[in-house]
């Protein structure tokens, strides 16, 4: 089928994943028809509360923005968290490293040791020295 091809029906097909075992299992196949489908709009029902807007700030992004001038550091925070633009009142981070930490760490490094007699927030702790080769490897 090309773009210039019309395809006069529009297939729906109903995938699944669920706990019994089902991935991305084919459940159902539907022929749309324009009779079939209604959207309803209720703008004074509420279903759910918004408890606010925001985005993911990993140490990679810290590091980066760490890195800005002083004038286009406040510039970022701004356009996030100001009045005028994205105006994000929640943000998320991960716990120990992950795929934009400058290193691998773990908060406990003991595995499988429940009582957490290792953990530990000191990677989290003082300054960022870009020197330590140690910590942060080549960057």
């Amino acid at each position: 089928m090309s773009c210039t091809d019309k395809k006069q029906t529009l297939e729906i097909i109903v995938l699944e994943t669920s706990k019994s075992g089902n991935k991305l299992a084919n459940i159902a196949t539907v022929e749309a028809r324009r009779d079939a489908l209604k959207i309803e709009l209720f703008p004074d029902k509420k279903f759910q509360t918004i408890t606010g807007f925001g985005g993911s700030f990993t140490e990679s992004s810290a590091y980066l923005l760490n890195k800005l001038s002083q004038a286009n550091r406040d510039l970022v925070l701004e356009v996030y968290f100001g009045e005028r633009v994205a105006k994000y009142s929640l943000t998320k981070t991960h716990i120990n490293s992950c795929d934009f930490s400058l290193s691998n760490y773990s908060y406990a490094p003991t595995a499988g040791h429940i009582a957490l007699d290792n953990f530990s927030i000191e990677e989290d702790r003082g300054a960022y020295n870009p020197d330590d080769k140690k910590r942060y490897g080549a960057l």
